[in-house]
């Protein structure tokens, strides 16, 4: 059996943390409203929950019907719920234009919900490699990609950042056509449309 490929599970958390750190930059350097902030708190809250959706209806069901440990998979759950107040939370002081607390907001989400990555890369990822066939991982795969639509978004936002080891394994992992629209036509109307900037290199 071939070996299941996790690199978009780690590329797509790194993803989710740049853009946190990059918010909460902006709003600590007093940009808190505006096309950039809402386009990007848009994006941002449309692929987690994307994300957190497919897990919940497409991932963890199919590990419980296998015998993963109930003990991962509920915390895996319960830290998904929990997730809820702080998204709340930031998505009030995008609309309220409130730079400081907007910041804050962004530290504590990108905070919980890296905790929350970093949970299931190191608790429910080795029950994937050990549970799941890789028809079923493509299954889920499958699913996300449904419900994201169109990459002609979501795959420079992915790697929008992104360190070589990551955008090669990624490249890596999708056909070349793939490849060639990201790099002609994804990436250069991602980069013109409003989008959340650091101080990280974009």
């Amino acid at each position: 059996m071939s070996e299941i490929d996790v690199t978009f599970m780690y590329a797509v958390h790194d993803a989710f943390q740049r853009d946190l750190e990059r918010l909460a930059a902006m709003a600590e350097g007093g940009d808190a409203s505006g096309a950039a902030v809402e386009a990007g708190w848009e994006r941002f809250k449309a692929f987690l929950h994307v994300h957190h959706t497919a897990e919940d209806t497409h991932l963890w069901p199919v590990l419980r019907a296998k015998g993963a440990s109930p003990a991962v998979l509920d915390r895996m759950e319960d830290e998904h719920a929990g997730l809820e107040a702080l998204l709340d939370a930031v998505g009030g002081a995008v609309a309220a234009g409130a730079a400081e607390q907007l910041a804050d907001a962004a530290r504590l989400l990108a905070d919980e919900l890296g905790d929350h990555c970093e949970h299931e890369e190191q608790d429910a990822l080795p029950l994937v490699k050990e549970l799941l066939t890789v028809q079923e991982w493509k299954a889920f795969g499958a699913e996300q990609r449904h419900q994201v639509g169109s990459p002609a978004m979501f795959f420079p936002w992915l790697l929008d950042g992104a360190d070589p080891g990551m955008r090669r394994r990624v490249f890596d992992a999708v056909p070349p056509p793939v490849r060639v629209l990201h790099r002609f036509v994804w990436s250069p109307r991602y980069r013109r449309a409003p989008r959340w900037h650091a101080p990280l290199s974009a």
